[in-house]
């Protein structure tokens, strides 16, 4: 009998690795959003996370209502704040922009489909104020005006430069530089580039590179810089990597070059987890509550974040909108711990080593979604085989725009055969 090539069955397992794909993990949330009335159910579109320096576990996360506005609730789901000053379509946050005489703020940006444009606002981290949100120079105009956004993240340039990136309600993908003024803000458009209809973004600071999901298409990827081009490159088309649809983005920074790619796939209900160095794919989970009912369905917004939030969530967090909650009125936010993601999977994802408190002044120093670093200190290196720690590796080089990796197990038996063949013509 003719035996197959080393080459031959080389290919057929790795065909094999690449297509097989691991059923979802399932992770149970600790907490969830209690929204008050609401016009109309089902619209929240983004949510983001103010990260409060000086007592983590008085954070904030804030959510996009496109029938109702902004709207800001503490890490146990109480709802605190309601801005409706025209509805909001996305939301995120960058740390450290000035405001005059010295002061530095966050800032947060509001995609506002009812004034065409994005809404600036400032977080009063003092203690009285507790995070809320007050409009950046009421008077001042809207940035953009007269362009409609679905979809924004804030980030900061590798000369210190204020960048926004909006994903424009008809498709494309646009970046602003803003630019402080006697205590307001102008936005500056710096490049465009012609994408699909956009339905997430995520800034990575250190491979200077944006993830954008694109409708019916799939994750790709461009070069964060302003001088960067306008050609990106296509990290998992749909039905590569398990992804049936692409929806929000998130990053979880385990530290300075490690961590993961969180992306929300609303029509299998689950989030896909890729690699944040070789963005190969790790594997996905579901967010149900213990025992299996009131699962995460249709989400359309994501946050994992890497640093210690209060006695709440010492391990990080992972929170997902939850487009067809059982337990409210109308859809909300489900809250787990990143811990609780992390040892889910086998091997486990890496847990950022938590540091006590924030570095910056100004409340927090930013989420993944900001593209800013998150503060979650020296990565964790669960063990041998682990997807998401350095170890001995030192390549850096970014973006191996791979979507599938060739899993351990399967190496191991090509090996096996190898050996096996000959000593059989031996």
């Amino acid at each position: 009998m003719r035996r197959a090539s080393i080459p031959a069955v080389t290919a057929l397992f790795v065909s094999l690795a690449a297509g097989a794909q691991t059923p979802p993990v399932v992770v149970p949330y600790q907490s969830q959003t209690q929204p008050g009335a609401r016009s109309g159910g089902g619209t929240v579109d983004d949510v983001a996370l103010w990260v409060n320096a000086s007592n983590p576990g008085a954070s904030r996360l804030l959510t996009s209502d496109r029938n109702n506005g902004l709207f800001a609730y503490t890490l146990d789901g109480t709802e605190v704040q309601a801005i409706t000053e025209g509805t909001s379509a996305s939301v995120d946050v960058v740390y450290g922009f000035p405001v005059g005489d010295g002061v530095t703020q966050a800032l947060v940006l509001s995609a506002n489909p009812t004034l065409s444009g994005l809404v600036p606002y400032v977080v009063d981290s003092t203690p009285d104020a507790g995070g809320g949100l007050t409009r950046l120079a009421p008077t001042a105009a809207t940035l953009d005006v007269g362009v409609s956004y679905g979809t924004v993240r804030l980030s900061r340039g590798a000369d210190g430069t204020f960048q926004a990136f909006g994903g424009l309600a008809g498709g494309g993908l646009r970046q602003l530089e803003l630019t402080p003024t006697d205590g307001g803000i102008t936005a500056t458009l710096v490049r465009e580039i012609n994408t699909g209809f956009v339905t997430g973004l995520a800034v990575d600071p250190s491979q200077r590179a944006v993830y954008v999901s694109q409708q019916g298409q799939g994750l790709y990827r461009y070069g964060a810089d302003a001088d960067a081009g306008i050609e990106g490159q296509q990290v998992a088309p749909l039905g590569d990597a398990g992804l049936t649809s692409v929806g929000r983005l998130s990053l979880y920074e385990a530290s300075g070059v490690d961590g993961y790619l969180v992306v929300s796939d609303p029509n299998a209900n689950a989030f896909v987890v890729f690699d944040r160095r070789t963005l190969s794919r790790v594997g996905s989970f579901q967010v149900v509550q213990d025992g299996g009912t009131d699962g995460v369905e249709q989400s359309r917004g994501v946050v994992a974040y890497s640093g210690r939030l209060g006695a709440g969530f010492p391990e990080g967090l992972f929170v997902a909108h939850d487009g067809q909650s059982s337990s409210t009125l109308s859809d909300n936010l489900k809250l787990a711990s990143w811990g609780s993601v992390a040892r889910a999977f086998t091997p486990p994802l890496a847990i950022a080593q938590q540091v006590d408190g924030g570095t910056a002044g100004d409340g927090g120093t930013g989420t993944g979604d900001g593209g800013t670093t998150q503060d979650g200190g020296s990565i964790i290196i669960p063990g041998p085989g682990n997807p998401g720690g350095s170890g001995n590796d030192t390549d850096d080089s970014g973006c191996s725009c791979s979507s599938t990796s060739v899993p351990a197990a399967a190496m191991l038996g090509l090996l096996a055969m190898a050996l096996w063949g000959r000593r059989r013509r031996s």
